[in-house]
């Protein structure tokens, strides 16, 4: 994001269970469309090459499709080595080509993408300027969260490799927005087009897609499990390529930790702090780890009279113990919304003060006044409900919610705990008074899609209603701002005005892991996790 080791470039600034899963056989249909003819295709070449042992891994997070219409499940496309997107992102969150090669601001409203030249689907045809439009506009149309990441008004075909996007409204992120595994290239089958310019999307869900990156899809099993094998068509070879790969669907943290420790897979994605001993400086294994743009947050309906309260979201600020809960789960105590290794010269503390904490209410008159331990307001207590979900294959969020239970309580503050397996339903209803969540806070390497998306009062996913008319001014500026210098200083205005509000408890920038068997080499831990297999890794000889 921003950094100025890595600028943007000028132009562009410029404007198991433990039970192993079978692959399943590509099967063979009888009818004829291009991804029809495409899995024939695929069974052929499985036929015809030598057995392999495929390398597998358990992945915490699968829906019912790969395609990149579908809310997040572009995401599975791009880590397993099959999607890419026009651009991507470094470990330090700068813009790098990867299907493009040049890109830049025309005008505010005018963003111009050259493609990088002779670039295929996995299939060997052609991908053009025509494909990326036809991706693009679907996407808009069909998915839910496209439209957060700008409002699209048309796009020109300038040739076989170049296209203009415009915008309805300046859009200076655009670049970092595409970067988003939605926005991932398929080819697109003529039933998945409009019958004419003027006719809708059809909503064609597509079960195999043909992407551009080192490993195609051979077979997908919904919530279960994706294989992919090497691209044959792959722009910078497939020769060394592993042959095979199979993802298998492992939510919970133990099945998957266990799968590896018994041989039924190879790596595994997100292992929980208090488990990862078991594979450091064990020969066995190679551990990668790394603060990512991730923060475990507690999010805080406001609506709530008690919590709209200055006093009283400072002093539960103050008393959580964030060097504690670190000291469980690991990563580094948040002190804002984003880690200092993504924002320059901006690290702000956040000291555990209990003693203050009970000053300011103690000051506000907020005292126990019935003797029954808990805090209240003219007979009101300070007894709020939590709603907790295990987040992004991660157990964290109990171990968060149980510290917060204690901290609050030496506050004199009470906290119901509550599972949720439906989260997402109580967060839209509001019937909250917080909720946890192990949110990507820079899930484009620019941190304005998810700030207005969470903290502006309009926001989509602002579902504590949160308000803050200094924020939505300097969210209106960041808008406005294609200079990257004025955006940093736009983002460190922001976190400092996120924080000394306490929109929300910002409790650890999480550290991401892998582990994989040692006969696995060149793995990279990406810090940005739309991305896992890449066409580095290797098998040991």
């Amino acid at each position: 994001m921003f950094t100025p080791k890595s600028p943007l470039p000028a132009r562009a600034l410029s404007a198991l269970s433990a039970v192993t899963l079978c692959a399943l056989s590509a099967f063979t249909l009888s009818a004829c469309s291009p991804h029809e003819q495409h899995d024939e295709q695929i069974s052929a070449q499985a036929q015809q090459s030598a057995p392999v042992e495929a390398i597998k891994a358990g992945i915490f997070y699968l829906e019912g499709s790969l395609d990149p219409k579908n809310m997040f499940d572009a995401w599975v496309l791009v880590r397993v080595g099959a999607g890419e997107t026009l651009l991507r992102l470094s470990d330090n969150g700068a813009l790098e080509p990867w299907l493009c090669q040049d890109y830049e601001v025309i005008d505010p409203l005018n963003y111009r993408i050259t493609l990088r030249p002779n670039l295929t689907f996995s299939d060997g045809t052609a991908l053009t300027a025509v494909d990326v439009k036809n991706n693009l506009e679907r996407v808009m149309a069909l998915n839910p969260r496209a439209p957060q990441y700008f409002k699209l008004d048309h796009i020109t075909v300038e040739s076989a490799t170049e296209l203009t996007i415009t915008t309805k409204e300046p859009v200076p992120e655009l670049f970092y927005n595409l970067c988003e595994p939605l926005f991932a290239l398929i080819k697109l089958p003529e039933d998945a087009l409009p019958s004419t310019d003027d006719a809708a999307w059809p909503d064609v869900t597509i079960v195999h897609p043909i992407t551009t990156g080192p490993y195609q899809v051979t077979a997908f099993t919904p919530n279960q499990s994706v294989t992919v094998r090497a691209n044959p068509h792959y722009r910078k070879g497939s020769a060394d390529l592993i042959p095979e790969l199979e993802f298998l669907y492992l939510p919970e943290e133990q099945s998957r930790s266990l799968a590896l420790q018994s041989g039924q897979v190879d790596l595994i994605a997100t292992v929980n702090f208090a488990t990862l001993p078991l594979f450091v400086d064990n020969p066995d294994y190679v551990v990668k780890r790394r603060i990512s743009p991730r923060t475990n947050i507690v999010y805080i309906n406001h609506e709530n009279q008690l919590l709209a309260q200055d006093q009283i979201r400072r002093a539960l600020d103050l008393a959580i113990n964030r060097e504690q809960i670190v000291s469980l789960i690991g990563g580094m105590p948040a002190a804002s919304l984003i880690a200092p290794n993504f924002v320059q010269g901006f690290a702000p503390s956040n000291p555990y003060r209990i003693a203050q904490a009970k000053q300011i209410l103690d000051d506000a008159g907020i005292v126990d006044h019935n003797g029954d331990g808990t805090r209240d307001v003219h007979g009101q207590e300070l007894s709020f409900d939590y709603y907790f979900k295990a987040d992004h294959g991660s157990a964290d969020s109990a171990l968060i919610a149980q510290c917060l239970q204690q901290d609050f309580a030496a506050l004199g503050v009470k906290l119901n705990l509550f599972p949720a397996e439906n989260l997402p339903a109580i967060m839209a209803s509001g019937d909250f008074d917080f909720f946890s969540a192990n949110d990507s806070t820079l899930p484009t390497g620019d941190p304005y899609v998810f700030m207005n998306s969470r903290f502006h009062s309009a926001g989509d996913a602002n579902f504590g209603h949160y308000h803050s008319p200094k924020l939505e001014q300097l969210l209106s500026a960041m808008a406005q701002t294609f200079d990257q210098e004025g955006r940093q200083a736009l983002t460190q205005d922001l976190l400092t005005e996120l924080k000394s509000d306490v929109a929300a408890f910002f409790i650890n920038h999480i550290e991401i892991n892998e582990v994989a068997s040692s006969k696995l080499n060149h793995l990279h831990l990406y810090s940005f996790d739309h991305y896992f297999i890449d066409d580095k890794v290797r098998v040991h000889d």
